[in-house]
């Protein structure tokens, strides 16, 4: 993620985040990774972690790397993770458009709230689906800019106020799920009046 520390929300906001933040996110948050239904031994990635609202939705039995940039983002996770004992939750200092690990690493890669935040979300996508394992599945919650022309126009217009808090309105949904190699499985809104979108693929074997 480049440097999203600079905004606002990544650094002077951080230990406020959950406050503003975790109350709108973290119910959707758990209820896709529940619904992911990880087995024993499953390896999983989170990108962009930030404070951890949803860590402990993970179960015990399954390894979880979880990545962001942010070390403010960072200390407040590891916080939870020691506060709840979830030892299976390992973190590290990350950048989504460059992630550390090798092809085929994970049988699962989540991100929630991430692609909006990133230069390059079609990039982004690239390294999530490139770390997966074959048949293994991406799960996404994230902002794309409506369909409606109506809605568009108005993400076009509050874009340059919340790209100065740090992400954009203005990311569309086919210039970053297209051209990878990958199947959707689920593609919806979180409710009909939602801007906000539940993402699942698997990536082809």
């Amino acid at each position: 993620m480049a440097e999203p520390h600079q905004s606002r929300v990544y650094s002077d906001l951080a230990r406020f985040y959950d406050f503003f933040f975790g109350r709108v996110f973290v119910d959707r948050e758990q209820e896709v990774i529940e619904g992911l239904n990880l087995r024993p031994g499953n390896r999983v990635l989170e990108v962009g972690v930030g404070t951890g609202i949803a860590l402990h939705a993970y179960p015990p039995y399954a390894h979880i790397v979880a990545i962001d940039p942010s070390a403010d983002m960072l200390k407040l996770a590891a916080t939870k993770v020691k506060e709840n004992n979830l030892s299976n939750i390992e973190l590290r200092v990350g950048d989504a458009l460059k992630l550390d690990f090798p092809d085929n690493s994970f049988d699962f890669v989540t991100s929630f709230h991430v692609l909006t935040v990133v230069p390059d979300p079609f990039k982004m996508m690239s390294e999530m689906v490139r770390v997966c394992k074959p048949g293994g599945k991406i799960a996404m919650t994230t902002h794309f800019q409506s369909a409606n022309p109506v809605v568009a126009m108005f993400n076009n217009l509050v874009n340059p106020v919340t790209k100065l808090l740090g992400w954009s309105t203005r990311i569309r949904k086919q210039d970053v799920l297209k051209g990878h190699p990958i199947t959707l499985e689920r593609n919806e809104k979180i409710s009909p009046i939602s801007v906000h979108s539940v993402i699942i693929a698997r990536k082809n074997s």
